[in-house]
């Protein structure tokens, strides 16, 4: 219990320092990645990589989680959660998601016991559920057995899936973390530094408001062989997005959480988690780099706009984003860039209403941005359109501070909208 107890100090810590509240302290079920604990490289498929993470469950919470995949008379099929895996990369200061994968459904907790979860509680539905400090391993190879689920069929915001999923047979790379070999290539990538990522979505852990620490990273290396295989360099970072990796390598980047409540009814808090690295290149010009990550999100993301306080000329803008694949019904289109208007860049994909499936910046995964610009960090403001309509329809952001809208704001209530940081 020592080793556990520790840990949540620290990382509450960390992200009190880092100006942000702690998540995941809530009461309720919460499970949390407690460690990755194997990689499996498939191999090269004409210039694609496949590969796939163990992953080790704790459930933080103080009730369990549901962990059923058949229809009991205490539960139902869809009541267990899914696990994503992404794999990152900086290089040359740009921090990038290069590749992700569909998901594992969970069908069976095994209750293990682990100092660094707690004290572990056996639960009393048994393997349909995970106990209150309780673990439970899924090795490499379980979770990257297809067919996997879709993406595409979950709301990452509720945890709600319809089951049995969408079954897609998969063939070469599809449905594993799927990467582009000149992405890993060590000749390709000389200098750069990667990271595996996976995440948990569960109906009773959103529902709690316990999702937002449902994402852990570890660094890996690449081995030279055609294989590209990858090796674990360094421990599990629990409950951090590989976001945080990118502010652990390089103390010069910034965060902040882009926070709101939809609409009416259930409004589960959803975030957007933003990085950014400010370069002065002493010629009057500063050079941002930024990556915006979906953490939980349903309504997803549409445009991001910048604005220079009082005008400026921005140049050199670029986007990237990490492409779904193997059948996903998604568009994996660029972004396009618009620097038409002096002082202000934008960048975008088409609206939900013109194309349900466009590329909009979804749940477990992140895009990259920037651009050189004639003004500081201080002049620039900032705003995400959000993809599926409902209220807010964008909220504005600072760097570092977050911007939570606690009181409706946008959405027909008389009260006035509150920011946090």
């Amino acid at each position: 219990m020592a080793s556990f107890s520790l840990f949540r100090s620290v990382r509450t810590t960390l992200l009190l320092a880092l100006g942000f509240a702690p998540v995941g302290l809530a009461g309720g079920p919460d499970v949390t990645v407690m460690s990755l604990v194997d990689i499996n490289s498939y191999g090269n498929f004409g210039g694609w990589i496949g590969y796939s993470l163990g992953t080790n469950a704790c459930n933080v919470g103080d009730a369990p989680v549901w962990w059923c995949d058949n229809v009991r008379a205490y539960c139902d099929d869809d009541q267990h959660p899914v696990i994503a895996q992404n794999l990152f990369r900086l290089k040359g200061g740009r921090f990038e998601q290069v590749g992700l994968s569909w998901l594992k459904h969970g069908f069976l907790s095994t209750n293990s016991p682990s100092a660094s979860c707690g004290t572990c509680d056996g639960p009393p539905h048994g393997g349909d559920q995970l106990g209150v400090g309780c673990t439970d391993i899924y090795s490499a190879s379980l979770n990257g057995s297809r067919p996997l689920g879709m993406r595409s069929e979950v709301d990452a915001t509720s945890g709600a899936f319809p089951f049995p999923y969408t079954s897609v047979s998969a063939t070469g790379a599809e449905q594993w973390i799927r990467v582009a070999d000149a992405d890993v290539d060590p000749a390709q990538n000389a200098g750069a530094v990667y990271w595996l990522e996976a995440q948990y979505v569960a109906a009773d852990d959103a529902a709690a408001e316990n999702a937002l620490n449902n994402a852990s990273y570890r660094k890996v290396t690449v081995s030279a062989n055609s294989s590209r295989t990858l090796s674990f360099s360094g421990s599990t970072v629990r409950e951090l997005s590989a976001v945080y990796a990118w502010k652990a390598e390089d103390a010069q980047v910034e965060l902040a959480m882009i926070d709101f409540r939809s609409g009416s009814g259930p409004r589960l808090l959803e975030r957007f988690e933003v990085a950014r690295r400010v370069t002065d290149l002493l010629n009057g010009t500063w050079h941002y780099e930024m990556a915006i990550r979906n953490m939980n999100s349903s309504r997803a993301g549409e445009r991001l706009e910048i604005e220079i306080e009082g005008g400026g000329t921005i140049t050199l803008a670029g986007f990237r984003s990490a492409d779904h694949h193997s059948g996903e019904p998604y568009s994996t289109n660029p972004w396009s860039i618009d620097t038409s208007s002096p002082g202000v860049v934008r960048w975008a994909t088409d609206p939900f209403t013109v194309d349900p499936n466009a590329n909009a910046l979804r749940w477990g995964t992140m895009f990259s941005f920037w651009f050189d610009a004639d003004a500081p960090p201080s002049a620039l403001r900032h705003r995400l359109k959000l993809f599926q309509p409902g209220c807010p329809a964008s909220v504005p952001f600072g760097i570092p501070n977050s911007v939570v809208f606690a009181d409706d704001f946008e959405c027909g209530a008389t009260g006035a909208w509150s920011a946090t940081s």
